[in-house]
Parts: structure tokens; C-alpha cells; sequence
């Protein structure tokens, strides 16, 4: 009875390894199995939050706006303001603060804009000296990653018959996610049965 205790009390740091990676590992498999929904749909960023689309003040930057937000295809940038203008300019017209010939220009006060393709995407004022004050915006938009497979089993109505995208087996995204949980498992079970001996 001591041995076997003893020998529980070295097992006891692996055993608690192997419920740690399975604890974490276990979400990762619902997702696998499709359990979780995919990631959220295309977002919409107010351009300058409340204060909306205006000159930036000492302590405020565009710059830093965008850095600190993630845009992908589909997202949209919602432009507030009054007595002023949003240009989609070139990048060398973005440098340049040069308002002369923009691929579009807005004056309507409530400009949505969608991002509709990864790359940059540069916006400046239309009113004289806006932007070289600071009323400059560039994003970099990124591709969505690939969606998870939708809740269902395989030939469920609305199921993809796009390869790797749903229909009940997992998809290449899913099955990197899902072999690390299972060899977490096994490893939980081949410990839990070393200690019964």
C-alpha cells in the first residue's frame, strides 16, 4: 500500500500536466466539432469614435486609431462630420496631402466606406489644411482567416460543399486544432491507468 502510494505521489505532477493541456485542449476540440460558432461576421468602425471625422487635436492621431484596430474585407469605416470632406486618395496623394484628384470623394456627413479588398486604403480631408494638420487616415486591411465549420452533421441543410469548410469533417484549420487535443487525452488516460497498477 506505501509503494503504491509513493508511487501516486510522483505521478501526481504529470497527472496534473496532463488535466492542465487537457482542460486547455478540450475547448479547441468543440471547435473542431464544429460546436462553436465561426468568427463574427464584417464590423464597423466609427472613424474618430465619438468626436467623428475632424482635425485631431495635440493628443489624438489617426496613426494611432488605426494601429490599434484589426480591418479585414468586409469591414466598414463609418465617417462622421460637418462642413468638411472624406477623399479616398493614392497613396502618393496621401503622402502628399494633394486633394486634386481623388479615386472618390464624399461630402454627405455620414460616409460608410467598405473595405472591399486586403491592401491600404488612404483617406485625407478634402478642406484646405485639414490634412497636413493631422486629418489623414490610412488601414491596412488584412484577408479574413477561414471560417469553422458550421454546428451539423455531415449533408445538414446549409451544409458547404465547399472542401474544407463544414459538412461534418473537420477542416484543415480544425484538425491542426483537434490532433494536439486528443494526444492531450491520451496521455491524460495512459497516466490515469499507470496509476491503478
Amino acid at each position: 500500500m506505501a509503494a503504491t502510494a509513493g508511487r501516486m505521489v510522483q505521478l501526481l505532477p504529470a497527472l496534473a500536466l496532463a488535466g492542465a493541456f487537457f482542460l486547455l485542449l478540450a475547448p479547441a476540440a468543440a471547435v473542431a466539432d464544429g460546436e462553436i460558432a465561426a468568427a463574427p461576421g464584417p464590423l464597423e468602425f466609427h472613424v474618430g469614435g465619438p468626436r467623428g471625422w475632424r482635425v485631431p487635436d495635440g493628443n489624438t492621431s489617426y496613426d494611432w486609431w488605426a494601429m490599434n484596430n484589426r480591418f479585414r474585407v468586409g469591414d466598414r469605416l463609418l465617417f462622421r462630420y460637418a462642413n468638411d470632406s472624406v477623399l479616398l486618395v493614392e497613396r502618393p496623394a496621401f503622402d502628399a496631402c494633394d486633394a486634386a484628384a481623388p479615386l472618390a470623394a464624399f461630402v454627405d456627413g455620414a460616409t460608410t466606406v467598405t473595405l472591399d479588398r486586403p491592401g491600404f486604403f488612404c483617406f485625407i480631408s478634402g478642406e484646405p489644411g485639414h490634412c497636413q494638420e493631422g486629418q489623414k487616415l490610412i488601414v491596412r486591411v488584412m484577408v479574413h482567416p477561414p471560417q469553422l465549420p458550421a454546428t451539423g452533421p455531415a449533408g445538414a441543410p446549409g451544409a458547404s460543399a465547399q472542401p474544407g469548410h463544414g459538412g461534418g469533417a473537420t477542416s484543415g484549420v480544425a484538425a491542426d486544432v483537434a490532433a494536439p487535443a486528443g494526444v492531450a487525452v491520451a496521455a491524460f488516460v495512459s497516466l490515469f491507468l499507470m496509476m491503478l497498477q
